[in-house]
């Protein structure tokens, strides 16, 4: 035994476990929606333009929570 190992497992080596850089924000960019979709930027623009995906705007910006993308999966 390691005395320097707390534990004694491995999260990250066990199967169905997502390392974190994996791991989507709570509030993405229309961008990063894309990305995460495998979309353009324009097909997510089109949605959000069209209310079929929900998104606040703030400023001249776009922010879609992981929930309202989610939600659009769905449909």
């Amino acid at each position: 035994v390691d005395p320097g190992r707390v534990g004694g497992g491995h999260a990250q080596d066990q199967p169905g476990s997502t390392p974190p850089a994996t791991t989507l924000p709570e509030l993405l960019s229309p961008a990063e929606a894309a990305q995460a979709l495998g979309v353009s930027e324009a097909d997510v623009m089109q949605s959000l333009e069209s209310g079929d995906l929900k998104a606040k705007k703030i400023g001249s910006s776009y922010r879609i929570t992981r929930t309202a993308l989610n939600e659009f999966l769905q449909q």
